[in-house]
């Protein structure tokens, strides 16, 4: 079940739903529309062979380059940017998000790859936003980007990965110990 703004009103006066900040235009008709903040990340390096099964944490991170208190970001054509959300959430051990970019960016052509935030998940969400026009596309900080649709979910397990309670943007963690 998808939930609509008097649902996700009725999880934040109920303190199950923490959204911070929570501005008045947050809660939209049938989700969030979330801002982006000021940091980003992108490739340290191109041309390069990236191996996710041979990296660990450490040595992931080292391939991105964040960028922080910046007020406008660049997304060069045919590239991609790591965004991160303004807004810190917890979302409920029963809620999990499903992640949308705008249809006003993708109509520039931006687009984000199918996007789940798990059910118990905290933090400030880092998304990828790939340009796939021939243009660079320049977005401002704090412009509403990322629509969070919430969803009501059964016999969910809380959310304890490695990207729960991030802050800011984060690099992809490193897969060594996964393949």
């Amino acid at each position: 079940m998808i939930l609509g703004a008097k649902e996700i009103y009725r999880l934040i006066y109920d303190k199950r739903l923490y959204i911070d900040p929570l501005f008045e235009d947050t809660v939209a008709e049938n989700g969030l529309d979330l801002r982006i903040g000021n940091q980003y990340a992108t490739y340290a390096y191109e041309n390069i062979e990236v191996r996710p099964c041979e990296l660990d944490d450490n040595e992931m991170a080292k391939l991105f380059k964040i960028e922080k208190g910046v007020d406008e970001i660049a997304i060069p054509p045919k590239s991609f940017v790591l965004l991160t959300t303004f807004e810190y959430i917890k979302l409920p051990a029963d809620i999990v998000g499903l992640a949308n970019l705008r249809s006003t960016l993708a109509r520039m052509g931006l687009s984000i790859p199918p996007t789940v935030v798990d059910a118990g998940f905290e933090g400030n969400i880092t998304i990828e936003v790939i340009n796939n026009s021939s243009n660079t596309v320049v977005q401002k900080k704090f412009t509403k980007f990322l629509h969070l649709i919430l969803v009501k979910a059964d016999g969910t397990i809380p959310y304890m990965g490695k990207y729960r309670g991030q802050i800011g943007v984060r690099p992809p963690k490193g897969m060594k110990n996964e393949c």
